[in-house]
Formats: C-alpha cells, sequence, structure tokens
C-alpha cells in the first residue's frame, strides 16, 4: 500500500471534523452530539461487519474495547469537557500537540529506538509550529487536567497498537471501538444534558460530516496509518493537522487562514520530513512478520478533534475529533 496516500488521507480526514463540530454544536449541547455521533456510526459499522462476517476472538474484543476508551473516550470526552471547563482551544490543542514527543520517547524507553538528533530536532520542530498555528498557551488551572487526559488517551492507543499489533480486519476493530464509545457517551449524555435532540437541516448536515469523513474516515485512517507507517510516523503526521484544519475552516465555513498556520504548515512539513527514517518505531506494525495489519483472508483493511471553543463551538484552531484535536482536530 502507498505509504504516502495513506499518510496524506490520514492528515486530511483527520483534520475535517472541526467542519461539522462548528456546525453542530450551534444547534445542541457537546455531550449529545458526540452521542448520537457514535449511535449512528455503530449502527453503519454493525451492518458492515454483519455484511462480511469478520470474526474476532475474546482476546482482541477486549483490546479493541480498550482502544476504543483510549482512542475515543478519552481523547474526544477530555477534549469536549476541557471545552466545557472553558480551557483555552489553543491550549488544549498545544497540549496535546505533546503526542508525538510522548510516542517518541516511549519508543526509546519500551523499544529502544533510537532517533538522530536531527529528528528529535523535528519534534521540536513540530510543537513549536502548533504553538505557532494556536497562538500560545492560555490560562492554566485545574481544567487543564482534561486536555491531559485527552494526550494521555490518544498516546496510549498509538502504543498499545504497536504492543498489541492487532491482526484483526480494520473495519471490525474500528465497530467494536465505535460501538465501545457509543455505550460511553450516551450513557453520559444521559446522565447529563440529557441525549433529545432538535432535527434540523443543519444539525443533520452536521452529524453527517462528523459520522463519514471525520469519524469513519478520520479514525479508519488513523488505524492504517498506524498499522501501515507505525506509531512513532503516524503521530509526526499530526502536527500537520492544525494548518489544514485551517484550510478545511476557510473552505467550509469562510475562515481566513493567517500567515501564521501558512508558516505552521510549512514548519510542519519540515518536522515531518525531518523525522521520515525514524528507528524501529517509526517502521509499520505490518513489517512485523507476526504482526500484520491486516488479516490475509479479510478484505479491505478514526479525535477526527473535536474540541469546540468556549465562544464559538469549535475545535482547537490547529485541531480533529474524528474523530478530535491531537496536534491536530480529530475526526
Amino acid at each position: 500500500m502507498n505509504r504516502t496516500l495513506v499518510a496524506g488521507a490520514f492528515v486530511l480526514l483527520w483534520s475535517c471534523g472541526f467542519v461539522g463540530v462548528a456546525w453542530g454544536t450551534a444547534d445542541t449541547a457537546p455531550a449529545g452530539l458526540l452521542a448520537w455521533r457514535y449511535v449512528i456510526t455503530a449502527g453503519l459499522l454493525l451492518s458492515v461487519v454483519t455484511v462480511l462476517g469478520s470474526r474476532i476472538s475474546r482476546r482482541d474484543l477486549g483490546r479493541q474495547c480498550v482502544l476504543g476508551l483510549t482512542a475515543h473516550v478519552m481523547f474526544l470526552g477530555g477534549l469536549f469537557a476541557a471545552a466545557a471547563a472553558g480551557v483555552d482551544a489553543g491550549t488544549a490543542a498545544l497540549v496535546c500537540s505533546a503526542q508525538p514527543l510522548l510516542v517518541a520517547a516511549a519508543g526509546a524507553v519500551v523499544w529502544g529506538d533510537r532517533l538522530a538528533p536531527r529528528q528529535w530536532s523535528g519534534v521540536a520542530l513540530g510543537l513549536g509550529a502548533v504553538a505557532l498555528c494556536v497562538g500560545g498557551v492560555g490560562d492554566l488551572g485545574p481544567a487543564m487536567a482534561l486536555p491531559m487526559i485527552s494526550l494521555l488517551g490518544l498516546t496510549c492507543s498509538a502504543l498499545l497498537e504497536r504492543r498489541w499489533a492487532p491482526r484483526v480486519h480494520l473495519v471490525t476493530a474500528l465497530t467494536v471501538q465505535v460501538c465501545t464509545a457509543a455505550i460511553v457517551f450516551v450513557t453520559v449524555a444521559v446522565l447529563t444534558t440529557g441525549i433529545a435532540i432538535e432535527p434540523t437541516a443543519r444539525l443533520a448536515g452536521s452529524l453527517a460530516w462528523l459520522v463519514v469523513p471525520a469519524g469513519l474516515g478520520g479514525y479508519g485512517a488513523y488505524i492504517l496509518a498506524l498499522r501501515t507507517l507505525g506509531a512513532t510516523r503516524t503521530s509526526m503526521l499530526l502536527y500537520l493537522t492544525p494548518p489544514v484544519s485551517a484550510i478545511w475552516a476557510w473552505a467550509m465555513l469562510g475562515d481566513r487562514i493567517g500567515a501564521p498556520q501558512v508558516i505552521a504548515m510549512g514548519l510542519g512539513i519540515v518536522a515531518v520530513l525531518l523525522t521520515a527514517n525514524s528507528g524501529s518505531g517509526g517502521r509499520p506494525v505490518a513489517d512485523s512478520p507476526t504482526s500484520p495489519g491486516v488479516v490475509p483472508d479479510t478484505p479491505g483493511v478514526v479525535p477526527g478533534g473535536d474540541s469546540p471553543r468556549p465562544d464559538r463551538p469549535r475545535p482547537p484552531a490547529h485541531s480533529h475529533a474524528g474523530g478530535g484535536a491531537a496536534p491536530g482536530r480529530l475526526p
């Protein structure tokens, strides 16, 4: 599979969740939006899995549930909770932008990855690019623990994916993860703001965007990138999502793209190129003879960040929620 194509698809789809969140949170509470997004996505995936007839072992089922809690619930839940608690979107984005650094450091400690000085420079440069794109750090406070939860969730998902090297078909894996997250988000919505929503054309468009390109596309591309490119390289690509999110906002919402976003994109590209040959952590999981990324006998193979701003429901200026906002928005 063409790795450049996988990388490009991941960045493009992971960054697009911002648009759907900006539309949807104007008509419904974030908790309700998240709940319905995952209920609809789970329904679609379950119908596909039923047709495919994919099987999954008990061990793999448990592992995919854990990945659903980390990559979906912790990541997106933390971002939405942070926004509701008044954490500045740029600050949340900067906290999450430490994810590539944590993944690279964990790779060095746990797997003995060796990154050259120029590659560590790329990690630092990418962090600086995100800071430039989102405009720095806002006020800090106790609520800062919430974006830290998001950071921990996305980091753990990348590291666990590498550690376990799942052989589960991508669609099956995504289905289990989404169903796990749907159960959690629906429960939270029912216990807080409620799950009832006012159906509008705007909300329908938002959900369609969040479910298809941002949710299925973003998280599907995330899993595929982890299996094809490896955890370190995939994490580094997150440095490109803030400026690409700005482009999405310009194209779909008419937001202005400033010089910081343009410069940040250039710096992000340089950062990714500097780390292009990152040790074993950069090798795709599928390179391991015992850990292919996709089950051989099954056909075919998720943040977008979606963290709305306190003043205007939107995710971090550099992010996805696909699912959300790693150093970019999550689908």
